[in-house]
């Protein structure tokens, strides 16, 4: 199951809110930027990336992955907040965008400051 190519480890200090951000190819010609705010654990980069190989098949569309992807780490990370963007350029440019975050969590400030990234 792909699920389990994602490892973890504990976070450095979970009462403070910081971002976490990977890039990589989940498919030829796929572009994903995930970022997020860990709560108790934080993602292995090379994990995500042997995790990422596991969608190289994946022929369902942008969006579906992007589900997928966020359920997946919903799942194993259980985050303060993350966001799954897609994006490719053929045959038209193409991007999807999905966010979820725990109940009751928010953090103002950080969450201002990356609208701005």
């Amino acid at each position: 199951m792909r699920r389990e190519r994602l490892t973890t480890r504990p976070s450095p200090d979970a009462r403070h809110d910081y971002l976490v951000e990977l890039r990589g190819e989940p498919r030829t010609g796929t572009r994903l930027t995930l970022r997020l705010v860990p709560d108790r654990l934080v993602p292995d980069p090379a994990s995500v990336a042997t995790y990422l190989a596991e969608f190289a098949g994946f022929a369902d569309g942008l969006e579906a992955l992007a589900i997928a992807i966020l359920d997946d780490l919903n799942n194993e990370l259980v985050p303060r907040w993350v966001e799954v963007v897609l994006e490719c350029d053929s045959p038209l440019p193409h991007r999807v965008a999905i966010e979820d975050r725990q109940p009751n969590w928010d953090n103002p400030q950080l969450m201002g400051r990356l609208r701005r990234i």
